[in-house]
């Protein structure tokens, strides 16, 4: 696995090997040269390290995979059109997204699912069943957004 992931990303198997598995220290005081350590990590270290690695490279696709959509669109439509996805129910705005923020964004989409599917429609359902006399709520459900992004559409 080690020299698939090492080809992928155009590095030696020995180099992502030490990557992975070691972090070099650097001692200095001032202006003087210092000394470098080669610290070994232990598991739970590496497994952040290769998590980290593996997110910095998900972020750099989700950026390359944006600039081509975009390109993609301009050049069809000779005028700048733009794709989002949302998190609806979220707060915050930026002015440009990267894949953290969209994971993010997606997991609040899943919650506001199970969020609607438990307080609303199925407590709406219940006041049916029991014939409460009630005011219905309106609700807008996100499930096609979740579908987009899981590709089930």
């Amino acid at each position: 696995m080690l020299e698939f992931v090492a080809n992928l990303l155009g590095v030696p198997p020995p180099f992502l090997k030490t990557a992975l598995e070691i972090r070099e220290v650097e001692t200095k005081h001032g202006m003087q040269r210092g000394t470098t350590y080669k610290v070994p990590l232990n598991p739970v270290q590496a497994i952040a390290t290769r998590d980290a690695l593996a997110k910095a490279i998900y972020d750099k696709i989700f950026d390359w995979l944006v600039v081509r959509v975009n390109s993609a669109m301009v050049k069809q439509s000779q005028q700048i059109l733009s794709i989002g996805v949302l998190d609806i129910y979220g707060f915050e705005v930026f002015d440009k997204n990267g894949f953290e923020q969209f994971c993010i964004n997606y997991v609040n989409e899943k919650l506001q699912q199970i969020f609607i599917e438990f307080t609303l429609r199925l407590e709406q359902e219940e006041y049916v069943r029991e014939g409460i006399a009630w005011t219905p709520i309106d609700f807008f459900n996100n499930k096609i957004v979740c579908d987009l992004i899981e590709a089930k559409v």
